[in-house]
């Protein structure tokens, strides 16, 4: 049974790749392995290969970018010079009981 934050997090990835679409993204992939790594999003954009990490929080007050730390950072670098991408994006979804804001930081990484 997914747990709450579990759910949380699908719906802010759902979120995101719908948003990502609407810009011309091509989603190639989500919640990909690499090694012992996970990429929420790889998509193509531009022509470029780009690993999307989507952070969510619901609530007030949520600042679900603030979750990207340097650990995470340092894992999801290791994972897209894998693959090889050209860059990391950072997508973070606030859920709020009237909808979603989303907040793109691109190059991240």
């Amino acid at each position: 049974m997914p747990t709450r934050r579990m759910s949380v997090g699908a719906a802010g990835e759902t979120i995101a790749l719908r948003f990502l679409e609407r810009r011309g993204a091509t989603v190639i992939g989500k919640n990909l392995r690499v090694g012992r790594d996970e990429i929420d999003i790889l998509m193509k954009l531009d022509g470029e290969l780009v690993v999307v990490e989507v952070k969510t929080g619901a609530g007030t007050g949520s600042r679900p970018w603030e979750n990207y730390d340097e650990e995470k950072a340092a894992r999801i670098r290791r994972a897209a010079r894998a693959l090889p991408a050209h860059r990391i994006d950072l997508i973070a979804v606030e859920l709020t009981p009237v909808g979603a804001t989303i907040r793109w930081s691109p190059g991240v990484g």
